[in-house]
């Protein structure tokens, strides 16, 4: 599994220097506001996979006054034990395996898979269409293929060709980007529905289990037709427009609820189970995928979500994973045995369970 058995924090956000030992099993970080229990899940996912689910300003995550943040922890995965240590001096940053510097992210991505979920994965159910892309972006970026590299072809393919059409260029010009744009393009689409395909059935029975209320989702590619097909059908468009309008950059993901679009008529709670259910559905298929548990990172997870939803939530956490759950109280939440519980206050981390 993807298990992380310590974490330090130097200069990061709020902590000046701070460590944490958390269980193999589900691990709560309760206290009150403000004291950095979102930031400390945060730490893990930008050590982890070197990239931040609330900012993309990496100066942001450095400490107030400070010129750089440190982090290091202790993974355990399919190949072992692993120290993975990440120091940021706004813009660069070094990564180390074990002591050892590393030249390119690749062998220090392949350490650890994780999972998260905070409160603005609430815009997978209502908001834009972005959020449901990076959902699946998620997926493929964590499972083993040519995926990532797919995307950075199609991205820089796709930023050139969109420059061209912006200044006006010779049709000819444009043309010459065709086709890497739609052959990384079509990559993107066959693995984007795939993708979708492999989680419905896995968000729908997480959503049965929470609320026992159906969820469904269908693929809606943002080019129906080939890509070289669609690409010279939309031309005039285009040129009008001066912009790319069929690909991947287009897709999207319809999520129903009952029946009906959940994102125009679902609760707040239902929203809530709606993105939950995502989520564990997408640690089981990286499990199925990887053949490991990825890490989920669950900051305020219960709100909005009835004591019944609460219950049925913890009780279907993916067999095997390791959780760092966030929450101001425990309220009506009785952890599942073997977890363990933190109190985070004014900085000091206290084990008062486990």
């Amino acid at each position: 599994m993807s298990l992380i058995s310590q974490l330090l924090l130097r200069r990061f956000r709020c902590f000046e220097s701070f460590q944490y030992e958390p269980g193999p099993g589900l691990n709560f970080i309760v206290g009150p506001n403000a004291q950095g229990k979102t930031s400390i899940l945060e730490a893990a996912c930008v050590l982890l996979r070197l990239r931040s689910p609330r900012t993309t300003t990496i100066g942001e995550m450095v400490r107030f006054g400070e010129p750089a943040f440190a982090l290091e922890g202790l993974v355990t995965g399919r190949e072992g034990e692993t120290r993975l240590s990440l120091t940021v001096t706004p813009p660069t940053r070094a990564l180390k395996l074990d002591g050892v510097s590393q030249g390119n992210s690749s062998d220090y991505l392949s350490k650890a898979r994780i999972v998260w979920f905070g409160s603005e994965d609430l815009s997978l159910v209502h908001g834009s269409a972005e959020g449901r892309r990076k959902l699946l972006d998620s997926a493929g970026l964590q499972i083993a293929g040519t995926y990532g590299r797919d995307l950075k072809n199609y991205d820089r393919a796709l930023r050139s060709r969109n420059l061209l059409l912006r200044e006006g260029k010779p049709r000819r010009e444009i043309e010459a980007y065709d086709i890497p744009l739609a052959e990384a393009g079509e990559a993107i689409l066959s693995a984007r529905k795939a993708l979708v395909e492999a989680l419905a059935p896995l968000a729908s029975d997480s959503c049965r289990m929470i609320s026992g209320e159906t969820l469904d989702l269908t693929y809606l590619p943002g080019s129906p037709v080939p890509m070289r097909e669609a690409l010279e059908s939309s031309r005039h468009e285009e040129i009008r427009l001066r912009q790319t309008r069929v690909g991947p950059q287009r897709d999207d993901v319809s999520i129903h609820l009952n029946g009906i679009p959940a994102g125009s008529f679902a609760s707040e709670g239902q929203r809530r189970t709606v993105a939950l259910a995502l989520k564990l559905a997408l640690a089981t298929l990286l499990t199925l995928e990887n053949g490991t548990p990825p890490l989920l990172l669950l900051d305020d997870i219960f709100g909005e979500l009835d004591p019944s939803r609460r219950a049925a939530l913890l009780a279907g956490m993916p067999c095997g994973s390791q959780a760092l759950l966030s929450t101001a109280d425990l309220s009506g939440i009785t952890p599942p045995e073997g977890s363990r519980v933190h109190r985070l206050e004014g900085g000091i981390l206290r084990i008062i369970e486990g």
